[in-house]
This record gives C-alpha cells, structure tokens and sequence, in this order.
C-alpha cells in the first residue's frame, strides 16, 4: 500500500503534536482517499515500540464536508485536548472523490455525502464502501504505517453517523 504525507505540520506551538495530511489508494473505494491525521508528541515514543500504541479518536465529518473539515472548524482547540491526554485523531474524507466516481448533483447524495455505507446499488457499489473503508481498511493502516489505535484502543465520534449493519 503507497502511503503519501502530503503536509506535515507542528501544531499548538513548540510543544504541541504534527498534524498529518495523508493520501492512500483504497482497496475499499478503488480510489485516492486523503484523511488527516493529528499524532500527540508523546506518540513519537510509542512509533517504533512493538508493546505501545497510541489510542485514536476517529472524527467522521458529515454532509458537504472533507478531510480538512474538522482541522480548520475544531482546530487548536481539538489538538490541545488531544494533546492533553495523549491521544491521536483521524478526520477521514467523507466520501470517496475522483473523475470516475458516480455523483449526484445534489449536496445530500453522492461525492462529499457523508453516508458512512456500503451501497450496493450501481453504479454507487463500486466506490462507495465508506463502511468497510472507515472499519476496516483504514484502522488497519493506521496500525501498520503509524502505530495509532492498536489492540483496539479506538474511538469513533462525529457530526452525523449512520450506523447500520454491513
């Protein structure tokens, strides 16, 4: 899997933690998907330590929003709180995006929606697997490339969340 840090940036000043912008292909979209990724100071102790793990809190965005939704509205106040008990935070896209995903030209169905759902109507069943992406694809990254959320010390939170059985 090529993982790409698009930015990296120290946020909260000297002694605050790195907020990461990050694009990944998506075995679960068939697409680019770009999440962010805030990572506390104390997680570069536990980066290289097969015994530790940083916890993570994944922020699921809601309609019309991307990955960069919470960072700009939330922000420093967020990562300081994040910082403060030394937990990681992961703001995914909400939906998949590119040239060949099906849309709609409507804010509430299609690219940008929101819907955290596997479709399994065409033309939508080929891209839109937002269930299995943010379940199952995406932790799994996030403990192989940067040793956050493992031995299920995970979290999941966020504006509007539709939760339904796969």
């Amino acid at each position: 899997m090529v993982v790409e840090i698009i930015s990296k940036n120290r946020v909260g000043g000297p002694n605050g933690g790195i907020y990461h912008r990050v694009r990944h292909s998506s075995t679960s979209t068939g697409t680019d998907m770009t999440f962010g990724l805030y990572l506390p100071r104390s997680h570069e102790n536990t980066k290289t330590s097969s015994t530790s793990t940083t916890p993570v809190l994944f922020w699921l965005s809601g309609l019309t929003c991307d990955d960069t939704n919470f960072a700009i509205k939330a922000g420093s106040r967020a990562f300081d709180m994040a910082e403060k008990f030394d937990i990681a935070i992961v703001m995914p896209d909400t939906s998949p995006r590119g040239e060949n995903v099906p849309n709609v030209d409507s804010y509430d169905l299609g690219i940008g929606a929101g819907f955290y759902i596997n479709a399994t109507e065409e033309p939508y069943k080929g891209h839109y697997q937002m269930y299995s992406y943010i379940t199952e694809e995406l932790p799994t990254l996030l403990e192989k490339e940067f040793n956050v959320g493992m031995s299920g010390l995970r979290s999941i939170s966020g504006q509007y969340v539709v939760s339904c059985p796969p």
